[in-house]
This record gives structure tokens, sequence and C-alpha cells, in this order.
């Protein structure tokens, strides 16, 4: 599929936060799995997330994780992050470096844990964090929610191990690539203001 790429910095701004803020919602966009990297003992830590919530100044993005987990202790309150997508159709690839946090109790994550879908909530249930060293191959889920999610009630025991992950956006990176030549703009946020310009792909 051959797009046209935009013309000015204003344009490309518009289209990256458009791709972002229309993820969450949108199972089949690239955007909506994207690669989260974390550092951990100073070498990079990539894993692919599921973007639940991003804003449409493209300044914050939320994602869901066990509490538990090595990417919840390497961010811990405050830790650097990037987030990665692809578009293999449109041929742009976005690039968001920010910091992160993990937010485990309070009015928002409460709000989203309960927007989380009972099949979600089923993550949080398993009885060892994740990495735990075993012996064999297992999900780590109760037997008897292997086949099924849970109720409501039943849920509510994973609500100790729920986290959210929100990224403060510090800069927005935008690829394209074309056959005639490759485009790429870099925007830094300034307080509430992104600043843009482009660069050498």
């Amino acid at each position: 599929m051959v797009q046209n790429h935009p013309d000015s910095v204003d344009q490309i701004l518009a289209e990256i936060t458009g791709l972002w803020s229309g993820a969450p919602s949108n199972r089949r966009s690239p955007f909506h799995t994207p690669i989260v990297c974390t550092v951990k003992d100073a070498s990079p830590s990539p894993r692919v997330m599921v973007l639940r919530d991003a804003s449409d100044d493209g300044m914050n993005f939320r994602f869901h994780t066990d509490a538990r987990s090595p990417k919840a202790i390497e961010i811990g309150t405050q830790g650097p992050i990037a987030v990665l997508g692809y578009d293999p159709d449109l041929r742009i690839q976005l690039t968001v470096r920010g910091i992160g946090r993990i937010v485990r109790v309070g009015a928002y994550a409460e709000t989203a844990w309960e927007g989380s879908a009972l099949s979600s909530r089923r993550c949080y249930l398993a009885a060892h964090p994740p990495g735990t060293p075993v012996t064999e191959p297992i999900s780590g889920l109760p037997d008897h929610l292997l086949d099924r999610s849970p109720t409501e009630v039943e849920s509510q025991d994973g609500r100790m191990n729920f986290a959210v992950l929100l990224v403060e956006a510090q800069e927005l990176e935008w690829l394209k690539l074309t056959s005639c030549g490759n485009k790429r703009a870099l925007f830094r946020r300034d307080g509430d203001q992104w600043a843009g310009q482009w660069i050498t792909p």
C-alpha cells in the first residue's frame, strides 16, 4: 500500500497522536500492542504490551502490568522507558521516549481495575510472580481457571497484584519508510507543547 506522507511537522504530529490515541480501542492496529522497553541492570529489557489508553495530545500512555513483575520493579516510582510500534501497511515506525511510573493504589489504579475485563484479570491470579523459576512449563494460573475466566468475586484476589504503568512522553519520533527515501521527524516536549523538527533518517 502506497501512502503519501505529510509535508509539515504539524501534520506529522497530528498523524502520530492520531495513530496512538486510536490504537487502544482498535485491536487490529499494530500500535495496539507495541514493544515497551525498560532498563534492567543497564541493559535494554523489551516486551510486547497492550496499550490501554493514550491521550489525544500524545503525552500520556497507560498499560497494565503485574505489580510483582520485573518491569514493575525496574520502573518503580520513576524510570526511563521507550515504546515502539510499527505499521507494515503504512510503513510508519513510531517511537515514544519518556518516564514510566508504577501506580498500584488510589483512584486511578482502582478505575483501571474496575474497567478491566474478567478475562484480563485472570492474569493477576497467578500464584507466583512473573519470572519465577519453575521445573516445567506452566501458566501459573490456578487449575480451576485454566479454561475459563474468573467470576467477579474470584477476580478480586488478583487486585493486589494489579498495577498501572503510566508513561509520560518526553519525545515522539516518526519514521516513514519509502523506496524513494525515508523521512523522519522528532518532537521534544516543552511543557504542554511539542516542538518538532525534521531529522535525518
